[in-house]
């Protein structure tokens, strides 16, 4: 018996191994720490002292998942194509290089370029169509085989924009009046699934971005869904849904130099509602717990201050302790009377400066708002904020 087991696994080397440990393929940053924490630990940082956390380290890189497909997905206006720019933009500055497929033709140079950081000599881009053929049409199958060839080829990270606005090759060659209920989800029914096996092959990260459409006829429950059907929802490792906020109250403005206002940005509500990597997000009620991540339409990142304090949280330089943050000489019970003490005691740029070398030695990168931050007689160069 045992000679006949050494025969079937000598057979099965190569299709398994011993030792079921998944190798960690690292993640792509969304520039946003609470929610890069959040999808790798299932709880906020505020909720811990990093320094308890004996399987943390602040040169690791959280965010989202390589080898994995993951699902941006909400309101008209939301902020989904901003946070995949932001994501394609960190990607480029660890090395890595990207495709933007872009259905929808609605790719931004001055939110990804300028806003984003995305480095726009260098991503790769298509919105399906072919410069050397002008009568060809890429349909749906054709996009995902190029996904396919783009993960052979060493591309580490692809965005789909968006999904709902691929176009079947029977949809396409069909006249508009004929019906062809569920075209797509049978499509991606049948070939999606050959998509995952090769962006997990080859360590890509897979971000799509989809729509929030209306259940006809549904009188109870929850009527809105994501279209393309449950393919995509059972193949996506992570998917995150973001909300439009319309009250006044989560616009983010600017002031100009001569006092008048301008908006600059909004705050997106953000459920992570998957999440293969960690435990759900939910607060002492077992109620999903909703980030407010801010989008901004101008090229700067007016609160900081709030974004230093998110990097020195990463980097361990601010430490907390059943609620209250340390570093240097202040001790402050929460994050906003943390940031006030650090503003009213003029330390946000030796806070900076603290978290460009700890930045250094541990290869994390730094979020392009911080970067170009400049400093003149201690006093930053930006524009007042009034925001939430």
């Amino acid at each position: 018996m045992a000679k006949k087991n050494d025969v079937v696994m000598d057979n099965l080397m190569g299709f398994v191994r011993k030792g079921a440990r998944v190798n960690n393929k690292s993640n792509i940053p969304t520039g946003h720490f609470d929610l890069d924490f959040a999808i790798h630990y299932g709880i906020l940082p505020s909720a811990i002292d990093l320094n308890t956390m004996p399987d943390y380290d602040p040169s690791t890189v959280l965010g989202l998942p390589m080898g994995k497909v993951v699902e941006l997905f909400g309101d008209p206006g939301c902020g989904k194509s901003s946070m995949a720019y932001r994501a394609v933009g960190f990607a480029q500055k660890l090395g890595y290089s990207c495709l933007w497929i872009d259905t929808e033709h609605s790719f931004s140079e001055h939110l990804a370029g300028t806003v984003n950081g995305v480095d726009l000599d260098n991503l790769y881009y298509s919105e399906l169509f072919d410069e050397k053929d002008p009568d060809k049409n890429y349909y749906a199958e054709d996009v995902l085989d190029k996904i396919i060839d783009a993960c052979k080829s060493g591309i580490k990270v692809v965005v789909l924009d968006s999904i709902p606005n691929l176009i079947p090759k029977m949809r396409f060659e069909t006249e508009s009046q004929k019906i062809l209920p569920a075209l797509m989800a049978r499509m991606l029914a049948e070939n999606f699934g050959k998509v995952t096996h090769f962006v997990a092959k080859h360590g890509v990260c897979l971000i799509v971005v989809n729509h929030i459409r209306t259940k006809p006829g549904v009188r109870f429950g929850d009527p809105e869904d994501s279209p393309a059907g449950y393919m995509l929802k059972h193949n996506c490792s992570l998917r995150i849904r973001m909300t439009h906020r319309t009250a006044s109250k989560w616009t983010i403005f600017g002031e100009n130099e001569d006092g008048s206002k301008q908006v600059i940005g909004a705050y997106a509500g953000v459920n992570i509602v998957k999440n293969r990597m960690a435990k759900p997000l939910l607060d002492n009620d077992g109620k999903r717990i909703t980030l407010d991540i801010p989008i901004f339409y101008e090229p700067y990142f007016p609160n900081k201050s709030e974004m230093l304090f998110d990097m020195g949280r990463k980097l361990k330089i601010i430490s907390v302790r059943k609620g209250v943050f340390t570093w240097e000489d202040i001790k402050e019970d929460g994050k906003s009377n943390f940031i006030n003490k650090l503003e009213k005691n003029k330390m946000v740029e030796k806070l900076l400066e603290e978290v460009k070398i700890q930045a250094n030695e541990n290869g994390s990168v730094l979020p392009p708002e911080l970067i170009r931050i400049e400093f003149k007689k201690k006093s930053a160069k930006d524009v007042n904020v009034e925001s939430k």
